[in-house]
């Protein structure tokens, strides 16, 4: 059953007619600040005015907002030692670096910023090797999605997720914050220092056995854990792949053979006339070049031949193979209790893409595998000259391939959630269309409901290289869409607003899973949500759900991603249509979502799903992160309080700005209330974000990174001292001696 718009095609694509004056997309999404500093105040204004103001009383409590903020070697802005480009160098995306976490505390009509890095065991063996020279075996580097040290491992860079839980009334809140690659971890709301990993290295499985045991091993987790405030259990996942764990090998070969890099690191003439080696090599370029042109297609011919093949087998031999979904459960101490997901007759779930949340409602865990996928190419190495880009060029058009279609659901009943049983049986449905968020109602007595977007055609997992072509045969659109790399790509159709209702008394049956669906003029770009109680306590019910979607930019349209989409099977807005919407433009908009409910003549839930209210960002103007703040002594309805977001925008100078706007969440076509400002505040991209009412530190924890890292640190060094490579017990002394430094940072 598919309940969509009353509005037919035709109508829809006929509404698209709102073409508000255009502006170029902010480039102050590509400057962050990484500056940590303590309870700053910031200057309040009214609405969109320059009037100064005072907050309402009965906004209260904290909000915290998490993104990434480069690197400890990104370059600077110039004139600036705090802000930094952490995309110049036109390959590295955005959502690669520290995790910065930004506390705006509201009290007395005022509003104050604290700011600091979060910083693990990984981020301090970062900054060690960085600055001391004596590391130089150990340090790290970007590799797109990740930042990795060949003989370290891979960098936890917490910068997506914040998760309230507290186990006892008693105790304050306290807060997770997540990454998909890498272990949980908590942090002090109050000092925003990081206090301790959920779980010990022990405890976690690396994402591949094959892979080379190292002191910071890749492992993947849910970056938006649940938290049961009924029950006190906080849950998570730990996934295991079996291909793409291999990816950051491709990297390894040119660290182990750097002669194969020689040929790619030629530098460009500059101003000069070149002598008969120099243009004998640009042959050899030219040659190579045009080779792999050539050779593009029958790639991908034999491509998907071994891809078959490989397939194949790993289908034949699916109990040998390493892929794992494992549900984890921790009630605050002590070990996890945790199963491994399977399906019939105890087939492992693969997960294709990622797991990126969880649902969690009173009987039942909700998996998706979300629309996020990894790609070969983005696990590569930088672009150094020609040469390397047209070979990347070459690898994305080979391998590269659009998100999953469909999106495949498991639920998992928590009643067979049973201590001691290794392995829990999830119910399996696929559903048309893609899901990157969602959330659920706790309440599932009439199934489990589902609230999402379905982000069609809109890949999160791409972001624009400094070598993309515009869409646009515009010398000015694409000169500025390559001055925006680093940042994700436009959406290639239209998203829908969709609500989900699957009978779990059904599974697997198709018929299990009603679709409620509506478009809007406005769905475009990445969508994130907001709604009340989103940290503190899952509502039985959602009633109103925010949305922001990030719009539709010209300078956001790279050919190679019409040319990924072209043939995207749901597609509602034809291609050409797509172009001509992102050329003339869609500003950021933030929307309500309602959601009323109904009985049919069987007594069944029906869903109705309107969007009442909504407000279109001025042109220019780019808004994430939004966070809904309850209104203290107010009604508790789902819409009394106030939606706070995140606002980036360039200066009549070019000047990187960041400002916080507040709406009314019952009136937001209003605008803002207020804003907020300050000249020390530069976000840059910006992801999740949450609310508590108040910021106290928790209890001692007891935690030792010593005693964590310690025992895999002894087996890695023992292991280069055991060789008779002199270079190699080189490494091992330096990482025990790294290891010293990094205690001493914590004790």
């Amino acid at each position: 059953m598919n309940k969509t718009n009353p509005s037919t095609p035709e109508t829809f694509l006929s509404s698209l007619d709102t073409k508000p004056e255009k502006a170029p997309f902010p480039k102050a999404i590509l400057s962050v600040s990484r500056e940590e500093f303590d309870n700053i105040e910031l200057t309040v204004k009214a609405g969109l005015t320059e009037t100064d103001a005072e907050l309402p009383s009965d906004l209260q409590g904290y909000v915290f907002i998490l993104g990434p903020a480069g690197s400890i070697d990104s370059p600077k802005e110039s004139g600036s030692s705090e802000v930094v480009k952490p995309a110049k160098n036109g390959w590295n995306p955005l959502y690669n670096g520290d995790g910065m976490v930004r506390r705006i505390g509201f009290t007395g009509g005022k509003a104050q910023l604290k700011t600091k890095i979060a910083k693990t065991a990984s981020y301090y063996a970062d900054s060690i090797t960085h600055q001391n020279k004596a590391y130089e075996n150990l340090n790290f580097q970007n590799i797109g999605i990740a930042r990795a040290s060949l003989n370290l491992g891979i960098a936890t860079q917490l910068s997506v997720t914040l998760t309230p839980f507290k186990f006892s009334e008693s105790e304050p809140y306290r807060l997770s914050i997540t990454v998909d690659m890498g272990r949980p971890y908590e942090i002090d709301p109050e000092k925003l220092e990081v206090v301790q990993p959920i779980g010990l290295n022990k405890e976690w499985k690396g994402i591949n056995p094959l892979l080379p045991l190292q002191p910071f091993p890749l492992c993947m987790s849910a970056a938006h854990p649940c938290f049961d405030f009924d029950s006190g259990e906080l849950y998570t996942i730990n996934l295991g792949r079996s291909i793409s764990s291999f990816l950051p090998n491709i990297r390894k070969l040119f660290y182990h053979f750097p002669i194969l890099g020689q040929p790619f690191n030629q530098p460009p003439l500059l101003g000069r006339e070149a002598n008969w080696l120099e243009r004998l090599w640009q042959i050899c370029q030219n040659f190579l070049q045009s080779l792999l042109e050539f050779l593009i297609e029958v790639g991908k011919e034999i491509y998907q031949f071994i891809e078959g093949v490989i397939n194949f087998f790993r289908n034949l031999f699916q109990g040998f193979t390493d892929d794992f979904v494992e549900i984890i459960r921790w009630h605050g101490s002590g070990e996890f209790e945790r199963w491994k997901v399977v399906l019939n007759h105890n087939r492992p779930v693969k997960i294709k893409e990622t797991l990126h949340q969880l649902g969690l409602t009173k009987n039942y865990i909700v998996l998706m595998d979300t629309a996020f996928k990894l790609a070969l190419e983005e696990m590569l190495f930088p672009s150094r000259s020609e040469i390397i880009i047209n070979l990347e060029v070459c690898l994305r058009k080979l391998t590269d391939k659009p998100q999953l279609a469909d999106t495949s659901i498991y639920i998992i009943p928590r009643s067979e959630l049973i201590p001691g049983n290794p392995t829990v049986k999830a119910r399996k449905v696929v559903i048309p269309r893609e899901i990157a968020h969602y959330v659920v109602d706790y309440d599932d007595t009439d199934g489990i409901v589902i609230h999402t977007v379905n982000s069609c055609a809109t890949d999160a997992a791409e972001t624009i290289r400094n070598f993309d072509k515009s869409v646009y045969d515009d010398r000015e659109v694409n000169n500025r869409l390559q001055n925006l790399a680093g940042m994700l790509i436009d959406g290639m159709d239209t998203c829908s607003i969709a609500c989900y209702v699957i009978n779990p008394n059904k599974l697997p049956d198709p018929s299990s899973v009603k679709s409620y669906l509506i478009d809007r003029h406005y769905t475009w770009g990445n969508p994130v949500y907001a709604y009340r109680n989103m940290t503190l306590k899952q509502p039985d019910k959602i009633e109103d759900i925010y949305w922001i979607f990030y719009g539709a930019w010209e300078e956001l349209s790279p050919q190679f991603a019409f040319d990924l989409y072209k043939d995207y099977k749901y597609r509602k807005v034809p291609t050409e249509q797509a172009k001509a919407i992102a050329r003339e433009g869609r500003p950021t908009t933030l929307c309500k979502v309602r959601i009323d409910r109904k009985r049919n003549q069987q007594q069944e839930l029906e869903i109705e799903l309107s969007t009442p209210d909504y407000y279109q960002f001025p042109p220019g103007y780019f808004a994430n992160s939004p966070q809904f703040v309850p209104r203290q002594g107010g009604t508790g309805t789902s819409s009394d309080g106030y939606i706070v977001c995140v606002i980036l925008f360039d200066g009549k100078d070019g000047s990187p700005n960041t400002e916080i706007w507040i709406f009314d969440a019952a009136k937001l076509s209003d605008g803002p209330q207020y804003r907020l400002s300050n000249p020390k505040m530069c976000f840059g991209f910006t992801i999740h974000t949450t609310w508590l009412p108040d910021a106290v530190s928790p209890p001692a924890s007891g935690y030792s990174v010593r005693d964590d890292y310690e025992p895999i640190v002894s087996e890695v060094v023992k292991k280069y001292l055991e060789t008779k490579h002199p270079e190699k017990q080189k490494v091992g002394e330096e990482i025990q001696a790294l290891f010293e430094e990094i205690y001493k940072q914590f004790e």
